[in-house]
Formats: structure tokens, sequence, C-alpha cells
């Protein structure tokens, strides 16, 4: 069965639900990508590999939301951003080691949709600029467990290959809900008499932003993300930490699953052949040149 491959946003953060709702998970994300000079994407790999319980889960998560099996969840789910193509799915079930590594490789040529978290773009210099926004999304934490008063998360911003930066920042804390107000007895010189006036009560912060960030991180400390880029040119520009000429890797967990931006961009490359070309014709010149020396001693 073929399907329409897209941004998988949607099942990471429906995965991290989960995790909030087990206590604990197993799962690595593995993303691959191939872009090609005319800015297109000419391969595309989609891993995710848990344990059974894991994907036990999936499959309850699945049956409550109308679906009939983990693949109907995991296609729907990861058709939502990038637009129409065909990818295959295949589930490879390891009993002894107790692993499920769902996997989905699109291998056409294709562009990303206009609303996918993927975008690819030829600047003004003609370098290939590659984003994606997958895992950058700051309102998703306030949709998490007392994540309504955490501030959103600085984004990162793209540095010279290697270098990186971005971090998460909160400063402030997190309250117990306010309990409805009480009321004592006290005296209203003005009016003479003793009136009922109401009582807030001090409620003192469960957990402060740092503590809060931690036990996010801890429970989100299950799930891990790798992530794979191959630009067309020598990569000069990138949010990666971890660059070698025209490819680009991105290793992340916990909390960073959404505060975490892929970005590269790459000189554009040269033509295809040209550079052996070259040298194919400077080596007949030189042979050319030599024998013409020889001739003339």
């Amino acid at each position: 069965m073929k399907m329409s491959i897209r941004s998988g946003f949607i099942l990471v953060i429906l995965i991290v639900f989960l995790v909030f709702g087990a206590g604990c998970l197993n799962l690595t994300i593995t993303q691959s990508y191939t872009v090609n000079k005319d800015a297109q994407i000419t391969h595309a790999m989609y891993n995710l590999t848990m344990d059974r319980s894991t994907y036990n889960m999936l499959r309850m998560v699945a049956q409550e939301r109308g679906y009939a099996s983990v693949r109907d969840l995991v296609e729907a789910n990861l058709s939502n951003s990038t637009g129409m193509g065909n990818a295959a799915y295949n589930e490879a079930w390891d009993i002894p080691n107790s692993k499920v590594t769902i996997s989905l490789e699109r291998t056409d040529t294709y562009s990303p949709a206009s609303d996918s978290k993927i975008s690819i773009q030829r600047s003004s210099d003609n370098h290939i600029i590659y984003q994606d926004l997958t895992f950058y999304s700051p309102k998703s934490l306030q949709n998490l467990p007392f994540g309504d008063s955490m501030s959103a998360p600085t984004p990162q911003v793209p540095q010279y290959a290697p270098e990186s930066s971005g971090s998460l920042s909160s400063n402030s804390s997190i309250p117990f809900p306010t309990p409805t107000a009480e009321t004592k007895w006290a005296w209203n010189s003005a009016s003479g008499k003793y009136e009922q006036v109401a009582v807030t009560p001090t409620v003192a912060p469960m957990l402060n932003s740092s503590e809060m960030q931690e036990m996010t991180g801890m429970m989100l400390s299950g799930i891990s993300v790798d992530y794979y880029l191959e630009m067309p040119g020598k990569i000069v520009n990138t949010t990666s930490q971890s660059v070698n000429g025209n490819k680009a890797e991105w290793h992340f967990g916990g909390s960073d699953i959404t505060n975490t931006t892929i970005y590269a961009e790459s000189e554009d490359p040269i033509i295809p052949g040209f550079t052996s070309s070259l040298a194919i014709i400077g080596t007949i010149l030189a042979v050319a040149y030599i024998g013409v020396r020889r001739n003339k001693k």
C-alpha cells in the first residue's frame, strides 16, 4: 500500500502525551532526507523504533481514535503537512528483543507542500536553504500538564557550520489552581457591625520553572530523535553541531523534542561532471604539451 508522507509533528505530540499518560516510553525516531540542486527531496526515510509496550499503547490510541490499526494511525498523522506522494509502509518485528520498527520510505523526487513543516528554497545568492520545523512548537508545551504558564522556548538561530545555539528558557512558576475563596468574620468600623469577608489563601507554587523543565525532560527522556540530511553542496550555515561537507546530523531528545529547529544552508553545487571534465581536458592538454616539447628536442 502506498501513502502520502508528511510531517510527523502531530504523531510526535501524540507520543508526547502518551509519555505523560504512561510515565515512560522507549522510542527512537529516525529521519533522513536527500536534497538535490533543484531544491527538491529525492529520498525520504521515516523510522519509528519502539518496544512492544509502546506499540501496544499506540494500538490502544488507534482504536480510541477510530483507526483499525497502528498503520492507519501512523499514516493519517504523517499525512498532514508535506504534500502528496508515495511512500512504502513496513513493520519489522524483532521478537527476541521485543522491538518493533515502523518504516516509511519515499524514493521519488518531490517538493514539500506549501503547508509543510519542511521548506526548501533557493536564496538570492543561489544557496539552497532547508528548514524543518517539525520539532519546534512552543505551543505544544502549553498543552502538556501544568504547561500553560511556561514561557515559549527561545528559537534556535542558524550558525556557520558546525556551531549551533538554542535553549529552553522559562522564568515563571506553576501554581496550584486557586481554590474557592473562604470567608471569615471581620469588624467593619464604617457600618459598625461584623461582616463576612473573603479570605484569599496564599498558595505556594507546586513546581518552579526549572523543576518543571527537569520533570518534562525526565518524562520525555525515553524519546530520542536522529535526523540526517544530505544537501546538494557544502553546508555553510546550520543549526547542526555535526557537519561533514554536504551532510549534517541532529541528535536530541527529552524536552528538546519541541525546541529544535532543523536548518541547513548549502552552497550551489558545481555542475555534475564539470570538475571531472576539466580534469580530463587538462590531462589531455598536458600530455599533448609534453609530446610537443619532446618532438622539438
